[in-house]
């Protein structure tokens, strides 16, 4: 064995000094091996060496990727909203493509092709994934990593290196793709306007609402009189359960936005024909815990937010228009709404974004084609004519 270093069948290995038992001062050593090549070793040997004597030495360890991750999930306390967003990031797209790469071997480069093949390939159909869901990913392997820095499993945070989509990239791509012009909405309510969920898809088309917060909406919370509503729950899927959220108390969760009068009597002719429902289920009409719901099932249970998409895309499909799920109306209410000229700061405190500058990434699309009529308009109030 030269250096401390050795092949073991086809990897190689070496053999490591740790620092002395703190409690009896006994010498300390361990074999680290997997190595593919010789010079493999010796950086690594090289690099814990030199975390020794920096004192940021990490203990090398087994744990793969995939047990810290579902340990690391199963022990943070965050919401119950995000921590099914960092679940599925981790189960259905980290953990079957990184998931049996040693924690302590994980590099930017895992990372950067993870990325690129969900981009390439990452949906159960085998199209590609888009970048902000991309950056879903990216968002939980960074908080994971960094904890594993804090805890001593790892000497650095992997994902600081790696290269997913930018946020400007996720926020345009996701604005830009399948986005309904003003007139293909008016198409759409016009073919949808005897559906049981019609005032709904008002609703997506004149507040930008998420579904979670469509599904979520309370009668409670909704003031006809005043034309007004506050959203302040919202509910999202976890495997099969559905997962109830109070929305934060800023701009960006908890907000209260005012509706047009074709909304209020939308709304007030579905409450209308819920109650009829209700009378006629009588006994069997049980408002659901988190209720009673404006969007409630017939039976008055919650909603789930994917039957919106489904639902959707029948509706789309049926008056020929592209088919576009319910972020897609969204989008198309904040891009109908700028060209109409509603004001950013507005737009952002109606759709609940946490600042103005996100609404100004996401939609920067729109504004470059307005270039032109801006110069006209600003001009002939300056010059007269």
């Amino acid at each position: 064995m030269r250096d401390g270093i050795v092949k073991r069948g086809s990897r190689w290995a070496y053999k490591l000094e740790l620092p002395r038992d703190p409690a009896t001062g006994e010498r300390r050593q361990q074999w680290v091996s997997g190595f593919a090549t010789r010079k493999e070793a010796e950086a690594d040997r090289d690099e814990a060496r030199a975390g020794a004597r920096r004192g940021t030495f990490v203990r090398p360890g087994r744990m793969t990727v995939a047990v810290y991750l579902r340990l690391w999930l199963d022990g943070i306390r965050v919401r119950p909203t995000t921590l099914a967003g960092y679940r599925q990031s981790a189960e259905v797209y980290a953990i079957p493509r990184l998931g049996g790469v040693a924690l302590q071997a994980l590099a930017a480069e895992h990372l950067d092709g993870l990325y690129r093949e969900l981009e390439r390939s990452g949906k159960r159909d085998g199209t590609g994934l888009a970048p902000k869901s991309v950056r879903h990913v990216h968002t939980m392997l960074r908080k994971a990593l960094a904890d594993a820095v804090e805890r001593g499993h790892v000497v650095r945070n992997v994902a600081d290196l790696a290269n997913p989509p930018t946020q400007r990239q996720a926020a345009s791509s996701a604005a830009r793709r399948k986005v309904w012009t003003a007139g293909q909405l008016r198409v759409f309510l016009a073919s949808v306007e005897g559906d049981r969920l019609y005032a709904a898809w008002v609703l997506f088309a004149t507040t930008g609402m998420r579904r979670g917060e469509v599904a979520g909406l309370r009668w409670s919370d909704v003031d006809l009189d005043g034309a007004r509503l506050t959203v302040a729950q919202t509910v999202t899927v976890a495997g099969n359960r559905l997962v109830w959220a109070e929305q934060a108390k800023t701009e960006a969760g908890s907000r209260t936005v005012a509706v047009d009068p074709a909304t209020v009597a939308a709304l007030r002719a579905h409450r209308a024909a819920q109650l009829e429902e209700r009378m006629l289920l009588g006994a069997g009409w049980v408002a659901d815990a988190h209720g009673p719901l404006v969007f409630a099932r017939e039976d008055g249970a919650a909603t789930h937010p994917d039957r919106f998409l489904r639902l959707l895309a029948r509706r789309a499909a049926a008056c020929g228009l592209p088919v576009v799920d319910v972020h897609g109306l969204r989008h198309s209410y904040a891009t109908a709404a700028l060209r109409a000229g509603v004001s950013p700061e507005v737009l952002s405190r109606r759709l609940g974004h946490a600042d103005v500058a996100v609404t100004l990434s996401i939609y920067a699309h729109v504004r470059p084609g307005d270039d032109e009529d801006a110069a006209i308009r600003a001009a002939a109030a300056i010059l007269g004519g």
